[in-house]
């Protein structure tokens, strides 16, 4: 294991850090394409075998490999051979080791920065004509970057990886000899870590229980198995880690192993199915089905039948299995194997009969024979995989690396994108600075070039002011600029498998123009995004106050801020106007005390959202928020959506805690919590039945069922003063709970009406304490939830869809079936608040311009009323540290 290199990545706040690289011994001879450069050494003798190291052969029944001790071995490889490097980029989510596993012939190893540098060259058309690039390719060696786990459960392919590394640093032959001197395998053993320590460490200490064998809860802290599906904004420092060293080893395949369920084709290898979006490079597509192909190839000619193609579609949107890395012109080979009972044991037919689907097609050429399949089956279909993969790459290295690399983005920036845009604007002057700037800076994350206006400029017949930005499309990942800031049409006459648009400004609240010719501007590159310098106005005095506009979701995390410090906070209830400057209702207005100055100061800094002062506080009714204000998220086990609301309330310091059986089984709820959130998903047997006792131990207590005494509860909750808020599908939940008077609009056949996560135009009631500081119309995210109709006079709509003109981006069939129905509905419910969301307003942390919705409620719904008089009053009620005076 050599030291040759310094590889700790940690997790980015302004920019992705690349693996950092200390150059080595230089001018080791180059493979060709012509054939290996020179004859691979022997191999150490003394490297145990997989049964040897682990006591176990490789998918033995009822036997899984742990995490940890993956990476001892893999350690102790490197430690023994010339053929394979080890290093540790950092820490997981919860402190696990994130590795990678470097594999090839000493001389490629020993030249790994060379080839980087080279790879680097190539992927930047700009300096480098044709038969330059053509030169660098003969001269560089490819790099297949292969993936073994992101979702935990599919355990098999974390097996396999240790016989495929064994193999190639062990083995003497002329496929070894082929792939080690032809190409770099960048293997990462599991893309998560925390996942695979839970899962496996659950399976071995149920073995010889009646026990769940299977881990019941989310395998990542945060998404679960939506864990590839962070490929837009990156939140999760794996996601992070992922995407710096795509962007610092530029590999030409990216090889990511997956298991499906275990009804399908034994195995599912591209060319992939469905629509594609323009912006992924030809080559990448052609690449991606060859490799498939000749993996299919390989499987048949090993008798390894059930082989099935064009199933998955994966190349419309970034929310994908495959994500950003198709766009970067690398090829996806994706590889879903079939999967068996509890994870290690045999999958039977029960009748004999032959598992899977069984008539020949084009897709599925020979189904699969046997009526029994086994974690060793799975294990033996992933290593052929993934050699045939391997051995692709090895063959055809030269070419991939020109047309991968340097032909897709030497596209782009030649010819442009095909939606014809030349760059997209982003003005200045914006309502929220905050979400500008994530925007922006998950555009630097990428490799994405940035420049800003000096000076004003015109473009698509509008004026920008200096300070404004421009997105230019033709440069290398002009293609991903496009398909990030533009929108989409998806065709609904061909459903995709999951999300049909990306558009990150509709998303975040971004104005963003599109333009469709060369902007002339005086242009500065952007060195590094940063979040908008802020500075704290004048101390206004004894009887005045600081100003917070309701616009940008940056005002989350200062409240939570204010929050923790106990520091007493209103919002006005009505536009109002402070020293000539106009403010919505909304506006958060605090006492102008030193310890609220130092608060605010710090928080408005993080998230660049300005502060200001008034020397008399604002007459004009409004709320108090509630100090410290107790939040409760019920999620239930492994619910995803419940983990991405975690995500973002541990983000902004939100005073939560998940809601656990046991908050039901003594007092009152409203004892423990002020606000109960019901994230997408959950249902009333959720809640009351919850997992079993039977089957899970004490450890998940807290998901443990609450009978219909804890519902009862939970209905108290709410007509004693609680505040409930529900997501998505949760809202048949509340009003099941509480006889809401709403009913759904949409209808469930997928003909009649569908638009599978997409984004839908909407109309606030901006004067509804839910709706304050959203725009009077902004789209929002809908996916495979409702819309509503009020049945009754006591449901306050907050917001809709227009009664024509719905669809922003993605797809919608059925217009006329959502067009003028209810999203956000608010219901006084005894002495509490309920207030449920149709669209899932906190999908994947990515709809954030819809986050005030959810937390203007969270703290508005507990708040208590002020009137003018006591809000314009509100100094001398406080101390100097913004606390409410004894009376």
């Amino acid at each position: 294991m050599r030291d040759r290199r310094s590889t700790a990545v940690t997790a980015m706040s302004a920019a992705v850090v690349a693996t950092a690289l200390v150059a080595t011994a230089p001018g080791s001879s180059p493979a060709t394409a012509e054939g290996p450069a020179t004859t691979l050494p022997a191999a150490s003798a003394d490297i145990p075998t997989p049964e040897e190291h682990f006591g176990f052969e490789m998918g033995a029944e009822g036997k899984l490999a742990a995490y940890p001790d993956v990476l001892d071995y893999m350690r102790s490889i490197a430690d023994s051979s010339d053929r394979v490097d080890y290093e540790t980029v950092g820490e997981t989510t919860e402190g696990n080791e994130y590795a990678t596993v470097f594999i090839s012939a000493p001389e490629n190893l020993e030249r790994l920065d060379e080839i980087v540098e080279l790879n680097k060259r190539l992927s930047d058309p700009r300096s480098t004509t044709p038969d330059e690039a053509r030169a660098l390719a003969r001269e560089s060696v490819p790099i297949y970057h292969l993936e073994a786990t992101v979702h935990s459960t599919e355990v098999g392919n974390g097996q396999a990886i240790n016989d495929i590394v064994h193999r190639l640093a062990t083995e003497t032959s002329d496929f070894t000899e082929n792939v080690l001197t032809n190409s770099v395998i960048m293997l990462v053993p599991s893309q998560n870590p925390d996942g695979q320590v839970k899962v496996v460490d659950h399976f071995d200490r149920t073995a010889g229980t009646d026990l769940a064998r299977v881990y019941p809860d989310l395998y990542q802290k945060y998404t679960g198995h939506d864990d590839n599906r962070d490929w837009t904004m990156f939140t999760q420092v794996e996601a992070r880690y992922r995407l710096g060293l795509t962007n610092e080893y530029r590999p030409v395949m990216t090889h990511i192993m997956h298991q499906q369920g275990s009804t399908g084709e034994r195995i599912f290898v591209p060319p992939y199915g469905g629509v594609t979006s323009p912006n992924v490079p030809a080559n990448s597509n052609a690449s991606a089905s060859a490799v498939g192909q000749h993996a299919m190839r390989g499987l048949t000619a090993e008798g390894k039948t059930g082989v099935g193609t064009d199933d998955y579609h994966i190349y419309w949107t970034l929310e994908q299995p495959v994500g950003f890395f198709p766009f970067t012109g690398t090829g996806v080979y994706l590889t879903e194997i079939a999967s068996v009972v509890d994870l290690a044991y045999p999958q039977r037919s029960g009748d004999g009969s032959p598992l899977g689907p069984q008539t020949p097609t084009q897709d599925l050429i020979q189904p699969y024979d046997k009526d029994t399949w086994t974690l060793r089956d799975i294990v033996e279909y992933a290593e052929t995989a993934t050699y045939a993969g391997m051995e692709y790459v090895a063959d055809n290295g030269t070419e991939l690396l020109y047309d991968n690399l340097y032909a897709a983005p030497h596209e782009f920036t030649e010819n442009g994108v095909a939606s014809g845009v030349e760059a997209y604007v982003v003005d200045a002057e914006q309502r929220d600075p905050y979400a500008t700037y994530e925007m922006l800076e998950r555009l630097e994350w990428t490799g994405v070039e940035i420049d800003r206006a000096t000076a004003p400029f015109t473009a698509g017949g509008e004026q920008y002011p200096a300070g404004s930005w421009v997105v230019a499309t033709h440069q290398p990942r002009g293609n991903w600029v496009d398909q990030l800031l533009g929108t989409d049409e998806y065709p609904t006459d061909d459903l995709p498998y999951a999300e049909a648009t990306t558009s990150l400004p509709l998303q975040l609240g971004v104005d963003v123009a599109a333009v469709d010719e060369p902007v002339a501007a005086e242009l500065e590159r952007v060195e590094q995004v940063e979040v908008p310098d802020v500075e704290m106005p004048a101390a206004p005095g004894s009887s005045g106050a600081y100003l917070v506009r309701p616009e940008s979701y940056g005002t989350i995390p200062m409240v939570a801020a204010l929050q923790k410090a106990n520091i007493a906070t209103f919002r006005a209830g009505a536009e109002f106007t402070a020293d000539g400057t106009a403010y919505p209702a909304g506006t958060y207005v605090v006492p102008a005390t030193p310890q609220a100055r130092r608060v605010l100061a710090t928080s408005s800094a993080d998230v660049g959202v300005p502060v200001a002062a008034t020397p008399e506080a604002p007459e004009v009714d409004g709320i108090q928020l509630k100090p410290r204000t107790r939040v409760g998220l019920l999620r239930g086990a492994n619910n995803m959506p419940g983990g991405w609301d975690m995500y973002v309330m541990d983000q902004y310091k939100v005073n939560y805690e998940v809601v656990g059986a046991q908050d039901f089984t003594s007092g009152r709820l409203g004892d423990v919590y002020d606000t109960i959130v019901l994230p997408q998903g959950i249902s009333k047997e959720d809640i009351v039945e919850g997992l079993d006792p039977a089957k899970y131990d004490e450890e998940f207590a807290w998901a443990y069922g609450v009978g219909a005494d804890g519902w009862r509860k939970l209905r108290q909750f709410v007509r004693q003063g609680g505040t409930l808020l529900a997501i998505g599908d949760s809202v048949e939940t509340a009003q099941d709970l509480l006889k809401l008077p709403i009913e759904p609009a949409l209808p469930e056949d997928d003909e009649e009406f569908a638009t599978g996560g997409s984004l839908l135009n909407h109309q606030f009631d901006t004067s509804d304490m839910v709706a304050w500081g959203m725009p009077e119309e902004w789209p929002v995210w809908l996916y495979d939830t409702q819309a509503w109709t009020p049945t009754g006079p006591d449901a306050d709509v907050v917001s809709s869809y227009p009664d024509d003109d719905v669809l922003a981006s993605g797809y919608l069939r059925g217009e006329e079936h959502v067009a003028g129905t209810a999203n956000v509905v608010s219901f006084d419910v005894g002495k509490g608040k309920v207030v449920t969301y149709g669209s899932e307003v906190t999908f994947r942390s990515l709809p954030r311009s819809s986050f005030n919705l959810l937390y203007n409620a969270v703290y508005g719904g507990p708040a208590a009323e002020v009137s003018s008089t006591q809000l314009a009053g509100l100094q001398p009620q406080f101390t100097a540290d913004g606390r409410l005076r004894q009376r």
